[in-house]
């Protein structure tokens, strides 16, 4: 299976919706809002770069590549922020019984 531009442009479209989810559903919490609005522009970025791919340029190329590497990161780093966030939790709860 090749994994080309419009396979990519769909798991960044899949981002910005988790994203938007994330932000209309914890509006309230600052701490889960941040990280959803993250997936938002992250995901939009990755779109933005991978359109720029389709031109088969080298230099769109190059971008979408450091994109891709800098949105996974980003993405990583954002759920390890939920994963923390949801521990701690979790352990006060147990901690208050």
């Amino acid at each position: 299976m090749t994994v080309d531009v419009p396979v990519i442009l769909t798991v960044g479209f899949l981002l910005v919706l988790c994203g938007l989810w994330g932000v209309l559903r914890h509006r309230g919490n600052l701490l889960r809002l941040l990280p959803a609005a993250q997936l938002v522009f992250l995901g939009s970025l990755f779109n933005f770069s991978m359109g720029s791919a389709l031109f088969r340029d080298a230099s769109g190329l190059i971008f979408a590549l450091f994109t891709a590497c800098l949105t996974g990161l980003q993405t990583v780093a954002t759920l390890a922020v939920f994963l923390l966030y949801f521990r701690k939790r979790d352990n006060a709860q147990e901690g208050g019984r």
